[in-house]
Formats: C-alpha cells, structure tokens, sequence
C-alpha cells in the first residue's frame, strides 16, 4: 500500500500521471501464404582486391493471392557504401565513429548488377533514402501461382570489419552478400535496410552455391559440401587437430600464409532454407564430431577456428553438440546434416548465426547454434519481433547451460571460486537470479522497454541485449514455471511442428501454445510482454489451521499475472511450490488464496526461484510466527554491489579516502544500496574522519525513487547533507527526468533545489534553485542547452556583506568530432542578475563560480596553498569558464565563447576564451571590460582531470607571460570529482 500512496501523492505533481496504455488486441490475421526463392549462384573470391564477382539465378515463385508487379530486392553491401545507410546512422546513433571516418577502400558496396526476367531486361529502381533497398519492375506481372527466372551479374567490394560482412586481412566474412527479394506475407512486403543493430526476414527456397577461391582456403558454409575431395581434407585436418590437447600443441600464430595460385570451386546445397553465408580463412583447424538425434538421424558437427582460444574451442565442439541434442529434444530435432561453428575475426559482437553455420565466438556456441531452431527453421520477422528470434533462443541457451549446473547464468564462471561468490553475495542463488540483473538495472532507472512493441532499430544500444535477450529468456522461464516444463515442452514442440520452414508471428505462438495448453495466455502474450509495468506480490497473512498453511498473497500490480509461493523450511530449502491462478485489479489490491503442507514449513516466500519481473524482493518473505519482525532477515556487509534476495539483505560498502587543504587527509566509507539496480529507498552514507582536525566529515543521501508510467522517465526526491572544509550543506530537492523514454529523444531535466551553506567563516547562504538541462546528438555531434534561476540570499558572518540577488545563467554547449577520436566543442555562456541588493554580495565569475552551492570539490577552497588554491590555480568550468585565471567578476551581466580543439597526433587540445563584463575590471592596474586567452589542454583524464597551460591572454600584462615563473605559476586544473560518481556512470552508460 505504501507504493500505491507514494505514486498517488506523485500523480498531483506536473506531468506525472500514472495512467496505463490501452490494452493491445490480436491483429486480425490474413489467410496464410508464403513465397519461394530458389538460388543458383557462382561466386570467385579475390582475396587481393578483397571482392566477389558472381552470377545469379533465382526462380521466384508468387503463392500470394495477388499479382505482382514488382519485387523489392536487398543489395545490403551498399550498406557500407557512405555515411547516408541506415546503417551508417545507426552507427552514430549507438556511439560507433569507426565507419564515419573509414577511408574509401576500406567501405564496401554492391555493383555490377544487369536484371533480367525471364530473359527480359529489368528495370532497378532505388528506394531514395537506402542504397541498400531496391524495386526490381517486371516486364510483365507475376499471376498468382506463376513462377518467374531472375538473373543478374554482380561484383561485391568486401568492406573492412564494421559489421558482419567484410574481412580482416584474408579472414573473410560473407554474409548478407547477395541480391535477395524482400519478403512478401500476408502482412505485406518486407523491404528494410540493413542494420547492425536488428536481424533479418527471408523467404525459403534452396540454395546451389559454387564458391571459387584460392585452393590453401578452408570453408566453412551453409549447406552440404558436395565436392568429395574436399571432404576428403576437411577429414584430414581434422584427424590433425584431434591429435592437439593443449594451447602449446597450436602455438600462437596468427599470421596468413600466401595464398595458392591455383583455385578450386566448392559447391554446397541445400533445401528448405533462407540464407546462405560462408567463411574463408587460410589459418583455420578443423575439428569434427556429431550427434545421434532420438530418431536415429546422424548430424556432422563441426569447429573451424584459429589459434586463437583452441582449448575453448576444444571445448566448443561439445557445445555444438549439446545445442543440437538438447534443442532437438526440448523444441524438435534438427532437420539439417550438419551444423557449423567458424571462429570469426569480424564485427558481429559475440556472434551471428546463418543457417547451418555460425561466426562465433567459443562461449557463445549454444546460442549461436541455436539459432539454427529460432531464426533458421523458425522464420519470424527478427527486425520487427527481435524476442521471437534472440529471446526464446536465449531461455534455451541458459536452459541447456543450466542442467548440470543450476547456478550457469551470466555469472556461470564466478561460481568456480567459492570465494568470488561468497564477496559477491551471489552463494546459492540460482542462475536464473543474476540471468534478471541486466533487465532489473534498467528498469529501476526507467529505462525499460517492452519485450514486443519497439522493433530492432528501436531498442536502445544496451536494451537491446537487456530486453531482446535476458528479459524475453526471463519471462519464458518464469511462462514454464506456470505452466509446468512438461506442458511448456509440448506446446514449444506444437509451435515447432506447425510452423517449421515457415514465418510465424507473435499471435502464431500464442495461439499455439493456447491450443496446446488448452488454457487462455494472453495475459502474458499481450501484456506482460508488451508493457513495462511494474510487478509486485507479497505475502499478506498465514493462517495455520491443524495441518495446513493458509497463505494469503497479495499483488497490487494493474494487471493480471501469476505469482509462484513457495513454503521454505530452516535452512531456506524450498519445500512445496504453488502458483496462484492470473489475479490482480486495476483498482483495489488483488488477493488470492493458497493452501500448503505443514510439516517442516518456517516461512512462505514469493518467487523463491526468481522467475517474476519483480524488483523487490524486501516483502517477498513472511516467517511463521515471529511477531512485528517476521519479515527482517540477515543483514550483511557486503564489498562494492550486491543482488537482492529474499533470505537476506545486504548493505554495500567501500572505503574512501579525501584530502584538502582544510581538512587535510580524510578516511573513511561509503556504506550505500542499489548500484546496480538503484531502489525506492535510495541511501548513502560516506563518514570520513579528518586526523587533521580530529572531526567527522562526509556526505549523507537518502532519495525516493519513483517511476511514473508515462511522460516522466524518473522523479527523485531528495535530501543530500555535506560537510567539508568547515562548511555544512543541506539540499533538499526535487528532480523530474524526461521523456518518459530515454532513447531517440533529447534528454531533459528539471530540478528544484533548496541549498543551504552555513561557513563557519561566510555565514550562511541560501540558494532557492530551479534549473532545466537538455542534452541530445549521437557519436558525431553533441549538444546540451542548460537554464538555471537561482534566487539567492546571504546572512553575514563576522566582516560579510549580506544581501539578496535573483541571478539568471544558461550556457549552450556544441561538440563535433573530426575523426573518431579528436573533437571540436564550443560553449556559450550567458548571466544576468535580473535583482541584486544595493551592496551587490554576490559576483558571477569569468573564470569559474563562486560555487554557493558548494557543487564542486575544490582542493583549496579556504586559499592556504600557493599552488591549489580555489579559482586560481583549480576551476570548475561554470559560469565564465576561462581555461586562464583571468581576477574579473561581475554583478550585473556576464558573456563568455569557450572553445577547444584536440590537435592531431598528440593527446593534446588547444583552448581560446572570449569573454566581457557589464562592468570596467581592473586587471593588471587596467580597467577592462572586454577579455580573452589561450593555450594547450593536457587531458590527464578528459572530463575529469584536466591541466590548462595558458600561453597568451588579459592575465599577463602584455598578452604573454613575461617570465617563466609567470608562465608556470599561471597553470591551472580541473577535477570533476562528480564525474567518477559510480551511480552516475553506470546511469549514464545504461542509458546509451
């Protein structure tokens, strides 16, 4: 209840309303049809110009009810043609500037194409905005049931490694690497550019592919290799590489040997398939093995690899193995005669998966081989409905990682060290607990997405892996636990055998698993995986009645859902497991009964397994008996972060240390919660004593969390207490974070904010604070907009001016890079006091704030060093900015232009200020109002630590230093201590 009130309090503030989307329908389906490719292509590898030239010849057969007269084509090797692809703006998008910046032999395209249908020539019309798409015009239109030859030459020049298709050296990646039609279904066509981020959508057919290549290439392809000498090597190698145990027995070389001047031609077939890749590199071991599937089918497994890795590779084998075995068991048995893993050398992240064959890298086999089931022979759209394809083939992945060891997670290789566990607080959590993080960590900062809604493109870079992967495998494991592994296996095995070789969406498998079940899912189908509510259940009360536990569960989630109750006895063993039936109501809280065995049973817990969406767990447990502290469990220390669990909870901690001239060296701790995924109730505590001045100082938070449903992304509220160098501050405030999505949009922030500094030799200052920041751009260009009103009050101490003043600052900041990693910003900076008492207390400064908000951390603030002191020798690049320490400040108006340039070769920058005052300032015995410097930047840690060397500027008396001594004495620092905050780096990089 009390979540309920604190989000009903939040719902008055602006913007804020907590309202639900609309319930979404079932689409109504079309009558089912699906269309057929069959390819002929010859294709030569010159691995000196780094290109294909080829020849292909599909049979296009129209089973649509429609006559078609036209058919869009994907050329996605123009995708790495210019910065104008899809692909080029996803790139800036997901902060990649490699391919921005590639020089022209190192991008890649598609030419040479001649159409022709049934031996007539054909019109290619590019779409306009994607190179990569193309509508290929009939001569004549294709009747529905009619079938018609396409043929056209092409020349493919390979790009360098950015994405999945491309070569490092002579390492040769060929994927997505001829003309193919778009798919035509009963929802349409299909035509989509490529994308690094978001998979593919093709049509079955077969495949008769010859490859010419230099004749010391090994290949690994999808299909059956048809030519038997080449058999006859790949068994040869093989017998070579299985007599190799160790590292040692491969060595380290990675070099490519000469390529052969002769050539050979491999030819690979295969039906019912629709895709075809193929990898080529000289230094390749081969290992081979197989697999008997339950019907007696023998399937060839197969391991091509470098000397890179080989003892996990070794291992790897066994992966393919597994995968294929427990894939055919569990889903339905593979159809293909042999599966392949290729060690790759390109750009696909951990791996990417074709038909028959995978790129990979050693620990992601089991995934990667099982996309042969949930992409291959399952054929759903992956750029629009990414789960159907990565989610569900992730929950095999960990289900078939998962069966000797219940503990494989993405946390599998910390469980080997009792020790790492035991530091990590994660001993006796099953994988399927850590397997929630990544989504958790998300969503407790309001950036969750739904599973189904947002397509490929749409995810945010880290959401695409949280969401699309480890969420969807989560949800499904938590649909088996409801259902029971046996009916869940009977209705993925109903989904397999009615829609194998075909292209099934999301409605296909609810609908199946409805059949098979016989029971109604759309509250998990069309909720649950199309929201990003929040859910909760706990126990309400327990009734012991003879030999029964009568447990009351509670959900105050909106939605319908079901919740596993497990009873648990001394040690925390889970004893029985029920679930309730789908409860909750929208407008009161939702209750269900269960009934348990008593025998044995101390506590009732929710979710003993971790196999619901939650992201509290605190209530989860109620002990019999027990009086007001049933709930409280074990509290422990725990170093760095921790997972949140039912049987105990944990409060983090690390040690600190600080200095100032002050203070002098400060000890301390951190003691806090929520790193990882932040809390409701947010809290840190940081005592550091001072030796120096036998004194405690530190900082305290404690903030309130809320995650409204729509229009705001978070709402913090909260308290911040600080005390350093004799001052203490006390900040309560308010900050509201927008939009409610975080990707896709600029980001903007508002915040209110009540500061009070009482100095000890300042007095005491008030700051009444509303300021509003935006940010936006991608990994080219940058830009953030910043609006801050301080009303301002000051109570004097002992020889200070009192005085009042209503200030208003914006500054506007624009960064652009110029080659992947050197940059160009400017910032513009404007401060006006619109009031200010007649003894004018409060000054803005050029070269840095008076910081009355005590937000920065200055070495020196109370001047006792010749060498660290505050403004002078250490800014913090507010107000004014001035790289130089220019004595000029303003109680009327402000302007300032910063800016900065890194140089070429050298990690060095180059800085200019412009600046002037309202008012005439006396500056080296000259009164001025106009100001400027410059010099170099050396970034010891760009954005954090950063020294500013000035070589010119209304510092010096004429312009420039006039001795060396004027010259050192003259370089200044910054150190954004709050840009190493860990809460805020992790936030920052989630948000991506």
């Amino acid at each position: 209840m009390t979540k309920r009130i604190l989000s009903g309090l939040l719902a008055l503030l602006p913007g804020l309303v907590l309202a639900q989307p609309a319930k979404p329908t079932r689409p109504t389906a079309a009558a089912y049809f699906q269309q057929e490719v069959n390819y002929s292509i010859d294709v030569t590898l010159d691995d000196k110009a780094h290109q294909l030239t080829g020849r292909e010849e599909l049979t296009y057969v129209n089973n649509s009810p429609a006559a078609l007269s036209f058919i869009w084509f994907h050329l996605w090797p123009n995708a790495y043609r210019d910065n104008t692809t899809a692909f080029a703006k996803q790139q800036l998008r997901n902060g990649e500037r490699k391919f921005q910046f590639a020089k022209a032999e190192d991008r890649g395209f598609i030419d040479g194409l001649d159409f022709k249908v049934n031996g007539q020539a054909a019109k290619l019309e590019f779409d306009p905005l994607n190179p990569d798409i193309a509508k290929l015009v009939l001569p004549e239109r294709l009747a529905p049931g009619a079938s018609a030859t396409i043929s056209t030459p092409f020349r493919v020049k390979l790009p360098a490694s950015f994405s999945r298709l491309g070569h490092v050296g002579q390492s040769y990646q060929i994927t997505q690497w001829y003309p193919k039609p778009a798919v035509y279904d009963r929802r349409g066509w299909h035509p989509m550019p490529y994308l690094d981020q978001g998979e593919f959508y093709s049509e079955f057919g077969s495949f008769d592919v010859t490859i010419t290549l230099p004749t010391n290439y090994t290949v690994g392809a999808t299909g059956e290799l048809q030519n038997p000498d080449e058999l006859a090597r790949m068994d040869a190698l093989a017998t070579a590489t299985a007599v190799k145990k160790t590292a040692k027995d491969f060595g380290k070389d990675l070099s490519f040997p000469a390529s052969e001047p002769t050539t050979k031609s491999l030819r690979y077939k295969q039906d019912r398939i629709h895709d075809f890749a193929w990898f080529a590199d000289k230094r390749f071991n081969v290992l081979k093995s197989g697999v008997t599937l339950p019907s007696g089918k023998a399937v060839t497994s197969w391991a091509l690899f470098t000397n890179s890795n080989p003892e996990k590779w070794i291992k790897g084998l066994q992966d393919v193995n597994d995968a294929l075995t427990y894939y055919s068991k569990w889903v339905g048995e593979y159809p293909y005669s042999a599966a392949t893993a290729v060690d790759g050398a390109l750009s696909a992240g951990a791996g990417m998966e074709y038909p028959m064959v995978t790129v990979t890298q050693p620990d992601a086999i089991v995934h990667e081989v099982g996309h042969n089931w949930f992409y291959g022979i399952l054929a759903s759209n992956e750029r629009d409905f990414p789960w159907m394809d990565e989610g569900m083939n992730s929950y095999l992945q960990f289900r078939v990682e998962g069966r000797e060891n219940p503990q494989a997670g993405i946390l599998k290789d910390v469980y080997k060290s009792p020790a790492a566990t035991k530091a990590l607080g994660v001993e006796r959590l099953p994988g399927d607990a850590l397997n929630q993080l990544p989504y958790q960590a998300m969503a407790s900062r309001g950036l969750d997405q739904p599973i189904q809604g947002p397509t490929s493109g749409q995810f945010g870079k880290v959401n695409y892996g949280v969401i699309v992967y480890f969420k969807t495998a989560a949800q499904f494991k938590y649909l088996a636990g409801y259902l029971g592994q046996e009916k869940f296996d009977a209705a993925m095995n109903a989904y397999y055998t009615k829609w194998q070789f075909k292209h099934p969406y999301p409605e296909d498998l609810e609908a199946t698993f409805e059949e098979s079940t016989g029971q109604k899912l759309d509250w998990f189908f069309r909720e649950m995986l199309t929201n990003t509510r929040q859910y909760n259940a706990d126990i309400f009360a327990i009734q012991q009645i003879g030999d029964v536990v009568k447990v009351l569960v509670r959900t105050e989630s909106p939605v319908l859902w079901a919740v596993p109750v497990s009873t648990v006895d001394a040690q925390g063993k889970v004893l029985e497991t029920q679930w309730t039936p789908p409860f909750g109501d929208p407008e009161d809280d939702a209750e269900t009964q269960l009934n348990f065995r008593l025998a044995n049973v101390t506590a009732v817990v929710v979710d003993a397994e971790y196999l619901t969406p939650q992201l509290n767990r605190r209530d989860d447990r109620l002990a019999l008996g027990g009086g007001n502290f049933r709930r409280w469990e074990p509290v422990r220390l725990q170093p760095l972060v921790s997972v949140e669990r039912w049987d105990r909870s944990a409060i983090n901690w690390l040690p600190v240390i600080g200095a100032n001239t002050s203070d002098k060296f400060m000890l301390g701790a951190a003691f806090y919660n929520g790193l990882l995924a932040p809390k409701t109730i947010q809290y840190l505590a940081m005592p550091m004593y001072s030796f120096s001045r036998n004194e405690l100082n530190g900082i305290a938070a404690i903030n309130l969390n809320v995650l409204p449903a729509r229009f705001s992304r978070q709402v913090i509220t909260g308290l911040t207490l600080q005390r350093f160098e004799r001052y203490l501050k006390l900040e309560p405030s308010v900050t509201v974070v927008l939009p409610h999505t975080a990707y896709d949009y600029p980001q903007q922030q508002v915040k209110l904010a009540l500061t009070s500094v009482e100095d000890q030799d300042r007095g005491l200052t008030n700051v009444l604070t509303a300021e509003y920041g935006v940010r936006g751009g991608n990994a080219l260009q940058k830009w953030t907009a910043h609006v801050e009103i301080n009303s301002l009050e000051r109570l004097p101490g002992e020889g200070q001016l009192s005085g009042t003043a209503l200030l208003v600052r914006a500054n506007a900041t624009y960064e652009r890079f110029y080659s992947p990693k050197k940059r160009v910003s400017a910032r513009l900076f404007g401060g006006r006091f619109v009031m200010q008492s007649d003894n004018n207390a409060f000054v803005m400064g050029l070269s840095g704030s008076p910081d009355y908000r005590r937000q920065s951390a200055f070495l020196d603030r109370q001047r006792i060093s010749n060498s660290l002191e505050a403004q002078v020798h250490q800014t913090d690049n507010r107000d004014g900015a001035f790289k130089a320490y220019v004595p000029a400040f303003s109680s009327q108006w402000l302007s300032t232009l910063n800016l900065q340039a890194d140089l070429p070769i050298t990690r060095l920058a180059v800085f200019a200020d412009l600046g002037a005052t309202a008012e005439q300032q006396l500056v080296n015995g000259t009164s001025k109002r106009f100001f400027y410097d410059a010099g170099f930047v050396v970034p010891v840690v760009r954005n954090f630590l950063e020294f500013y060397v000035p070589v010119a500027g209304s510092q010096y008396d004429n312009g420039f230093p006039s001795n060396f001594s004027d010259f050192t004495d003259r370089i200044r620092f910054v150190l954004n201590l709050n840009e190493a905050n860990p809460f805020k780096l992790l936030g920052d990089k989630l948000a991506q």
